[in-house]
Formats: C-alpha cells, sequence, structure tokens
C-alpha cells in the first residue's frame, strides 16, 4: 500500500530535516511510538539504524538517503511489514513544504488486513504529519528564545541541546 502527506512547516528546512533524521524525535511527535534509539554512534547520516517500538512492535529502520534540508528516506523492517519512507523538504517563504512517501509492504496476516484498514493508515500519517509540524515548530520557538537569552553561547551548543529543549519544554 503506498500513501502519502503534505505538510507545511514554519521552521527552517534544516530544522525539519534534523528532527526527523534523528528518529529518537518520534517518541515526541507519534503517539504510537513508545520507543526509539540510535543504534550506534553519531553523528546521524545515512548508514544510521534506529530501534524503534510502534504500536507494541519492534522496528529497525536504517537511513538509506540522506541529503541535508532536502530528502531523506528510511527503510523499515519489522515483524509485520517493512516501509519505504521517503521525505522531501522543499524551502517556501514562511518555512518549508514537507512531502512524505510511503511504501508499505505487509507481512503475515496483515496483507490481507491493511486493504481494510487503509483510509485509518491514510488518516493517522496525516495527523503524525501535522503533529510533527507542531514538533518541529516549538522547537524552533525554544531555540530562538535560547538564542536571545544566551547569544552565541545557544547557537554552539543548539543542535545538542534540541532533545533537552523540547522534553523541558514538553514539562513545562
Amino acid at each position: 500500500m503506498r500513501s502519502t502527506t503534505a505538510t507545511t512547516i514554519k521552521t527552517a528546512p534544516s530544522v525539519a530535516f534534523d528532527a526527523m533524521a534523528d528518529a529518537r524525535n518520534e517518541i515526541h511527535w507519534n503517539s504510537q511510538v513508545s520507543e526509539s534509539e540510535l543504534i550506534g554512534e553519531e553523528p546521524i547520516a545515512e548508514g544510521s539504524e534506529f530501534r524503534t517500538v510502534n504500536r507494541g512492535k519492534a522496528y529497525s529502520a536504517v537511513i538509506t538517503t540522506f541529503d541535508r534540508a532536502k530528502r531523506l528516506a528510511f527503510e523499515v523492517s519489522g515483524s509485520a511489514m517493512d516501509i519505504s519512507a521517503t521525505f522531501a523538504f522543499e524551502p517556501i517563504d514562511d518555512g518549508v513544504s514537507l512531502r512524505g512517501e510511503f511504501d508499505m509492504r505487509p507481512k503475515g496476516i496483515m496483507p490481507l488486513m491493511l486493504p481494510l484498514m487503509g483510509p485509518k493508515v491514510r488518516k493517522d500519517l496525516a495527523a503524525q504529519s501535522r503533529s510533527f509540524a507542531t514538533f518541529c515548530e516549538r522547537v524552533v520557538d525554544v531555540g530562538r528564545d535560547l538564542d536571545r537569552g544566551l547569544g552565541d553561547l545557544a547557537q554552539l551548543f543548539r543542535g545538542a541541546l534540541r532533545t533537552q529543549i523540547v522534553h523541558v519544554r514538553r514539562n513545562l
């Protein structure tokens, strides 16, 4: 089953790209993901692998395309299905246009169920896309506040602090 999403995000393409490339962020914007960890070392780049738990099922996600701020792709493998996910980031006047393309290849009994679940899957993907946009916009807001308050020091550590910033903001 194939599906696409499109959303506009009020942030720089590089911010949205970095937030999507680091799949550890998914726990903050995808309500179905309960765990996500980087397997291996930073920096995140083509070949980086993540282990996630989505709807109680473990998945492995590997970055297969990493063209910063332009194009990002993951190959996702799990017991229920494999997914190819590609994201295109296009700069626009007020931020970035993000288009996601998903090719879901169900396994086991899932090929029988997925066509029936298609409308719900598409609705969930659209909701996740909106949630991702909100997540990115909040990261930028907090980052801007830090930049104003801490100047060059905030710029230097902004990338390293991004996850902690989101965590603190969510708990305020």
